[in-house]
């Protein structure tokens, strides 16, 4: 069958070069209407290609598709987050549960000072710091806005926080908001470690580079590398190196789902893996060593995802809320005995973002 149809289609061709021959043999042209005949056509052929120009620098000029979702900053124009962090969490260690119920809250202050290219730099400050943590019934709380209100201010834990008011960094952020250099850490640890001069080794493995890019992003990595439309997808890889406490890797699923007006919704999954520490990780600076373990995430209709909404016209995250659950066992050496842990964790973030600083004003 192939055959015969290459050979039907050789005879096709053969026929119609012998019918524009016979024409040509049929109809002669005079040698004075050549030259003409050649002239219209070399016209034609340069009307053709002038034509092709204009249409390849109209390719040229059609301007770059937008970004919805990309960063905007203005210079000497502040603005202010404020990030929640609520954790209900459950260790069951030797046959005991202790409940741990926690709420801390950040705020930050963020100050484009000047733009660098397609970079800009960002003085960031943590000008508010508020917890609640209760740990198997005992209660601690501190507000750095009232101080002298909460109760348990005098505890190691609360004078930690309290190191924290006032820390400042300057900020190197990328076109697509991925904070590419932190300056500042090296204080920053400083005057945690003046509250508590044991956590210095520890501080300085767990509050690495990268831990700092990750606390410092104002977008928190949800602003994509390239234009998205509604309905498209995208992801972002978060390793987090915790040193002796173990390494996080997040896998968050960005969706954009709608518009409305300047606010775009977008849902987001998250994914995550633990990995144990290795033996090389420093485990000394606690007071016991993780030699194994597994946590995963629970997986329901409420866990493991979140909504954000970003202003299109602001360039900025409005309002984010994202909830993450987790469980797992863990192999604890603690003076040489090998102990099993069991957690359950359920952790819900949730930041906004406002013009002026949520702070009350003490005068008020």
């Amino acid at each position: 069958m192939t055959r015969m149809r290459i050979l039907a289609a050789s005879g096709l061709a053969f026929v119609l070069i012998t019918a524009v021959v016979a024409q040509d043999k049929k109809d002669p042209t005079p040698p004075a209407k050549k030259d003409e005949v050649k002239k219209d056509e070399a016209k034609k052929d340069e009307a053709k290609k002038d034509e092709a120009k204009k249409d390849e620098g109209k390719k040229d000029a059609t301007p770059a598709v937008d970004n919805p979702l990309s960063l905007k900053f203005v210079k000497d124009v502040p603005f202010w987050q404020e990030m929640t962090t609520k954790t209900i969490q459950n260790i069951k260690v030797q046959g005991l549960d202790v409940g741990q119920n926690q709420e801390q809250t950040f705020i930050f202050k963020f100050e484009p000072q000047k733009q660098e290219g397609d970079k800009w730099i960002v003085r960031q400050t943590i000008e508010g710091v508020k917890m609640k943590i209760d740990i198997a019934g005992s209660p601690v709380s501190y507000d750095s806005a009232n101080e002298s209100a909460a109760a348990g201010t005098n505890t190691a834990l609360s004078e930690f926080f309290k190191a924290l008011k006032g820390s400042q960094f300057t900020l190197t952020i990328g076109k697509d908001c991925t904070v590419e250099k932190v300056d500042g850490r090296e204080e920053f640890i400083k005057k945690l470690v003046s509250a508590n001069k044991q956590l210095e080794q520890l501080l300085n493995k767990i509050l690495g580079e990268e831990a700092m890019k990750q606390m410092a992003d104002p977008c928190f990595g949800v602003v994509p590398k390239e234009p998205k439309k509604i309905g498209d997808k995208w992801n972002k890889v978060v390793k987090l190196s915790l040193g002796p406490l173990g390494t996080y890797e997040n896998t968050y699923t960005f969706t954009y789902v709608k518009q409305t007006g300047d606010n775009a919704e977008i849902d987001v999954a998250v994914e995550l893996k633990y990995t144990p520490p290795g033996a090389d990780q420093g485990g000394e600076t606690l007071p016991f060593k993780i030699k194994g373990g597994k946590i995963e995430q629970l997986k329901d209709d409420k866990s493991n995802k979140g909504k954000i909404v970003f202003n299109t016209k602001l360039g900025r995250i409005e309002s984010s809320e994202v909830s993450v659950k987790m469980n797992g066992t863990l192999t604890l050496d603690i003076g040489g005995t090998q102990t099993e842990v069991n957690l359950t964790q359920d952790q819900t973030t949730i930041i906004k973002t406002f013009d002026k600083s949520p702070i009350p004003d003490k005068k008020q």
